[in-house]
C-alpha cells in the first residue's frame, strides 16, 4: 500500500494559463522526505529573500535550489506520475468538481500501473471545509473506492513542496520548452499523460 503526495502548477480560472500540471509522488514510506526540503532550505544564502519565506515553492526559488531538491527526489524510492492539461484558452473554474476530475484522472494513472493507494496527501487547495469535503466525496465516487485523504499546506508539512517542484518543472517544459530540470527526474516518471481540458470534459460526459 502506498502514499500519494499531490500538488499542481498553473492557475485555475485564468485563460492565459496555457498549461496546468498535476503531479503525484508515490512512495511506500514518508520517512525522511521532509529532510529533502529542510536540506534545500539550509543551502539558501541567508541574505536571499526566499530564505525568510514560510515555505519553499518552485515559483519562488532559484535554479540551484530547484536542481538540488529535484536531484534529492531522484535518490529516493519514489515513482512520479503527471497529468499535463492544455487549457486551449479556456478557463477552468476553480471548483471542487473540476479539481476532483483532474485529480481522479491523475490517480487513475497510478491505479492502472498496479499500485494500491492507502493514503493521499494533497495540497490544501480549498479554504473552506465544505469544499474539501465535497472534493473528497467526488474523488472517492470517481475512483469507486474509499480513500484516506489528507489536505495539508507546505507550512504544515514540508513534503507537500516535493510535488510542487515536480509539477513546476514539468510545466516549465511545456510553457518555456526548458527541459533541464525535468530531465533530472526523467527516470522516475512512470506515466505522464498529456491531454486538453476539452477532451477531459468530453470524456466525463
Amino acid at each position: 500500500m502506498s502514499y500519494v503526495i499531490i500538488d499542481e502548477s498553473g492557475r485555475f480560472a485564468d485563460a492565459s494559463s496555457k498549461v496546468i500540471v498535476f503531479s503525484a509522488l508515490v512512495t511506500e514510506s514518508l520517512v525522511g522526505l521532509d529532510k529533502i526540503v529542510f536540506q534545500a532550505r539550509r543551502k539558501l544564502p541567508t541574505k536571499k529573500k526566499e530564505h525568510t519565506l514560510p515555505e519553499i515553492k518552485f515559483s519562488k526559488t532559484g535554479e540551484n535550489t530547484k536542481r538540488h531538491l529535484l536531484q534529492s527526489i531522484t535518490k529516493r524510492d519514489i515513482d512520479i506520475f503527471s497529468l499535463v492539461v492544455f487549457t486551449e484558452g479556456r478557463k477552468i473554474l476553480d471548483t471542487p468538481q473540476n479539481y476532483a476530475l483532474l485529480v481522479s484522472v491523475l490517480l487513475g494513472l497510478v491505479v492502472k500501473s498496479g499500485i494500491k493507494i492507502s493514503h493521499i496527501i494533497i495540497d490544501r487547495h480549498f479554504t473552506w471545509t465544505r469544499q474539501r469535503e465535497q472534493f473528497d466525496n467526488l474523488l472517492q465516487q470517481g475512483l469507486e473506492t474509499d480513500l484516506f485523504i489528507e489536505h495539508l499546506d507546505s507550512q504544515q508539512n514540508a513534503i507537500i513542496s516535493l510535488p510542487d517542484f515536480v509539477a513546476g518543472a514539468t510545466r516549465e517544459r511545456y510553457i518555456k520548452e526548458l527541459t533541464m530540470l525535468r530531465d533530472l527526474f526523467e527516470a522516475k516518471i512512470v506515466k505522464e499523460l498529456k491531454t486538453s481540458w476539452r477532451e477531459l470534459k468530453q470524456q466525463k460526459r
